[in-house]
């Protein structure tokens, strides 16, 4: 009897190599984030950067501690407390209705 054997041949797989971002790319995507955009536009500036990556700069280097929002808050309670709608505030702060909203929904005096 014969015996059998098998011999396996090692595939050969094309890994791709990682992506290398540049300090240049973090720095304009930290720039746009810090403007207001969110990260779909941001990546979209940024000719397709993936929207995880620009995720994953933005934990490790905590740029959500470097947004200050207060004053732009701020300045919205003070809009809304002058009798300006949601609409007219989000026009004159040039940020969405929807922040607005939230803004002056979450005012401590209410």
């Amino acid at each position: 009897m014969k015996a059998i054997t098998k011999v396996h041949k090692a595939k050969k797989t094309l890994s791709t190599p990682r992506n290398k971002y540049t300090p240049d790319q973090r720095e304009k995507a930290l720039k746009y984030y810090l403007l207001g955009l969110n990260m779909i536009e941001i990546s979209k500036l940024l000719d397709g950067l993936p929207i995880r990556q620009l995720e994953k700069w933005q934990m490790i280097h905590q740029w959500t501690a470097l947004k200050n929002c207060k004053p732009i808050k701020q300045r919205a309670l003070e809009l809304k407390q002058s009798g300006k709608s949601t609409k007219e505030i989000s026009e004159i702060l040039k940020i969405s209705s929807v922040t607005i909203w939230r803004y002056t929904k979450t005012d401590p005096e209410k």
